[in-house]
């Protein structure tokens, strides 16, 4: 067997009006109904205090409506950059962290995945992820709050333990990115 390596794109881009909403989406989200989520067996460690997953195929919720504009105009940067003419939200669903909380390690469908993190502590981690070649070696992303990141949804990946009193709050989605510019040129 022959396994050849290629490079993957990680990406973070900065949702430039995220200070300006930010306090206006995390309120209708206050507002949203939610449940908790915490599984222990089978070395799977979860505990998400409050997510709306249920619901990730609704784009009528008070607050997507709210932060679709803004979240598209940032995957349009990205979308670009990517070399992609399209893209494809399947879901978008928001998940809160409060002291102790975590998603273990997982992996999602469709073909990108990604995180904003809206609210993020000083004290809390961001997604770390593993190297696809080797499983093996865990990558702490530098992000900061305000920041969207996309990546393939192949990568495991997990929210590591909120170690701060301050509850963390991620929007996650899934995605499809299409019809690419490759030989356009």
């Amino acid at each position: 067997m022959i396994i050849q390596e290629i490079k993957h794109p990680l990406v973070i881009n900065h949702l430039s009006k995220h200070k300006s909403i930010k306090d206006k989406l995390l309120q209708k989200i206050k507002t949203q109904n939610s449940k908790s989520f915490v599984k222990k067996q089978d070395g799977i460690n979860d505990n998400i205090h409050k997510l709306d997953w249920n619901s990730h195929s609704d784009f009528t919720r008070p607050w997507v409506k709210f932060f679709l504009p803004y979240f598209e105009e940032s995957i349009a940067e990205i979308i670009n950059k990517l070399k992609f003419k399209e893209v494809l939200l399947h879901g978008i669903w928001f998940q809160q962290y409060d002291k102790n909380g975590t998603h273990g390690w997982h992996t999602h469908g469709n073909n990108f995945t990604g995180v904003y993190y809206l609210d993020l502590p000083k004290d809390s981690p961001a997604t770390q992820i593993c190297n696809p070649m080797n499983q093996e070696e865990v990558i702490d992303l530098n992000v900061k709050e305000g920041d969207i990141i996309i990546f393939p949804s192949f990568v495991v990946h997990r929210a590591p333990y909120n170690k701060s009193n301050s509850t963390k709050t991620i929007i996650s989605f899934n995605l499809d990115l299409e019809n690419p510019t490759k030989g356009d040129e």
